[in-house]
């Protein structure tokens, strides 16, 4: 959106991967698979088996781009976030 993209792949994405290509068959628990961005980095993710469903484990590298401040007003019911 916007023509803007992410320069690393995508944590949550690369989760979501890993549970469909489990689902699928197409990844054993253990397996390594890649998940490359637009610009070439990457994240390496495998899964292990759970009751519930999958257990990702995610690597890969970030780097810090800027920094911010967060205003929190009082009167925001969400000031903390919707959880």
């Amino acid at each position: 959106p916007g023509g803007e993209y992410d320069r690393s792949p995508c944590g949550t994405g690369t989760s979501a991967k890993l549970a469909c290509l489990a689902a699928d068959g197409k990844l054993a628990p253990g397996q390594v698979w890649r998940q490359e961005s637009i610009l070439g980095s990457v994240f390496e993710g495998s899964y292990q088996n759970s009751k519930s469903g999958i257990i990702p484990t995610i690597t890969g590298e970030a780097f810090i781009t800027a920094e911010t401040t967060l205003i929190l007003d009082s009167a925001d019911p969400f000031q903390f976030g919707i959880a």
